[in-house]
């Protein structure tokens, strides 16, 4: 069984808010710097002027469904891992390490076609690039695509290090990753004169340093590692990562359809507005980082705690994260309402874009705390195994009440009225989530209920089973840890 490393919190004992918090404190920083990845070159590339900038825009939905998937994977990852781990399975949960390998080096090599100029530009020419900006989404999108196969291999080891509790690893390696990015930024950009180009280029510098870090990491532990081993039952053990990461791919993907949905309402205003709000939604990203950070905390530890058998401290570590979530959103977003031009500044908008990014801002802000309950329990979904109920509530999101409220209101109030397309849609999308929670709670607690039984029933019998002794004692001691709290 994997050593614990001094860096791994303890998911199955002791305090469930302080274990959390220590998972939760290290994924704050590391989506802060994830966060900063994308905040950099967009201010950066905001300096080459608004067709720049707007074939990033025209270039995010693509990156982000490519991340998606791969992100799904990892989301998927994380979770049977950290569950096999807390059923006391240690080489099943390598055997899901390798499959996860082999699954992303396939997923890696997809996006590739649209290495080819030809293919490249009349994608973006579908989405509304026109001219320059489809010159520029070309050069932008072709060092991002080379630099998919690092980052894939580095999600997998994040993925490795977090299913066994240890968060500060990969924070590092975000750290590092991001830090060159920053610093190679402006020195391709304009001392080499490469433009947008360079931007992307910094970037994979900045995933290849990040991989190389965590692979020493895993070299240098005796910790899960993957390997270029077929394991036994590959497409069972395929299936088990896909049954949660496609729901997570499907959701974040629906993100970016929806963002390029929002795309092409916003083109009739010019490039100003689609630029305002790819602005909008980078200040909205670092005002999310906290819940993110409980979000990535809540996957391992749910995973954790239900192969482990304990539904106590799996409740108990939701109820914590909302309560966290929503304290900070309702700080954060009143600050953010009240002075959202510092951030803004950054980017050096003209006065018009600053305007309408403004505008976005604070309309956004009204649904934060809607929000903040709403990505907590994407998260919850994401670890218990049932992510598709939280793939539903963000399609309600993204796709049936954002687009359809954008168009209504850009009918009856025209730009102006289409940023509040985004609070409308938050909050519809918290509701339903909330909603689910009864029935993914029910889920959990017969899955748990069932393992304890036949645990019974087979030690009556005399029949050993070490998974399902493990779960009964789990099971009683969840049943301890209420009856103390109470």
């Amino acid at each position: 069984m994997p050593s614990r490393s001094r860096k791994n919190v303890d998911m199955g004992s002791g305090s469930v808010s302080k274990a959390l918090w220590k998972l939760a404190v290290p994924s704050i920083f590391s989506m802060f710097f994830h966060t900063l990845f994308h905040l950099v070159d967009t201010v950066f590339v905001s300096w080459l002027g608004e067709y720049s900038l707007a074939a990033m825009s025209l270039t995010f939905p693509v990156m982000f469904i490519i991340f998606a998937l791969i992100n799904g994977i990892a989301v998927g990852t994380t979770t049977t891992i950290s569950n096999r781990l807390g059923a006391g399975e240690p080489e099943e949960a390598k055997r899901f390490c390798d499959a996860s390998l082999f699954l992303l080096i396939l997923v890696s090599v997809l996006p590739m076609p649209l290495l080819f100029s030809g293919l490249s530009n009349a994608f973006f020419d579908f989405l509304g690039g026109t001219g320059q900006v489809l010159s520029e989404s070309y050069l932008y999108s072709f060092w991002m695509i080379i630099g998919i196969p690092p980052m894939a291999f580095a999600l997998l080891a994040d993925s490795l290090f977090r299913s066994q509790g240890d968060t500060v690893t990969p924070m590092k390696a975000m750290i590092i990753g991001n830090g060159v990015n920053a610093l190679l930024d402006p020195l391709f950009i304009f001392t080499f004169g490469w433009g947008i180009a360079g931007a992307s280029f910094a970037t994979v510098v900045g995933r290849m340093l990040s991989l190389i870090y965590v692979m020493r990491r895993l070299k240098a532990s005796d910790e899960l590692r993957p390997s270029l081993k077929v394991p036994e039952g590959l497409f069972y053990r395929w299936k088990r990562i896909l049954s949660i990461g496609i729901p997570v791919f499907l959701s974040q993907g629906s993100m970016a359809i929806g963002s390029a949905s929002m795309n092409k309402i916003l083109s009739r205003y010019g490039a100003g507005a689609i630029g305002a709000w790819m602005l909008g939604n980078r200040v909205e990203g670092l005002a999310f980082l906290p819940v993110f950070g409980l979000n990535g905390a809540l996957v391992p530890f749910v995973g954790y705690n239900i192969g482990k058998g304990n539904f106590y401290r799996v409740k108990k570590a939701l109820s914590t994260a909302i309560i966290g979530s929503s304290a900070m959103m309702l700080s954060i977003g009143t600050v953010i309402y009240i002075w959202p031009h510092p951030v803004l500044a950054l980017f050096q908008p003209s006065d018009a874009v600053a305007a309408m990014a403004t505008a976005s801002i604070r309309a956004s802000a009204t649904g934060y705390l809607f929000a903040a309950v709403d990505i907590t329990l994407w998260g919850f979904f994401q670890g218990s195994g049932y992510p598709v109920y939280g793939m539903v509530s963000q399609f309600a999101r993204s796709l049936a009440a954002r687009i359809p409220s954008a168009l209504v209101l850009a009918a009856f109030f025209g730009l102006s009225g289409v940023w509040w397309c985004q609070p409308l849609s938050t909050a519809s999308s918290a509701l339903l989530s909330i909603f689910f929670l009864y029935f993914v709670f029910r889920r959990i607690r017969d899955e748990i209920r069932e393992k304890a039984k036949k645990a019974t029933h087979a030690h009556e019998k005399g029949k050993v089973n070490p998974e399902l002794e493990a779960l009964t004692k789990a099971h009683d001691d969840s049943k301890l840890e209420a009856t103390e709290s109470a």
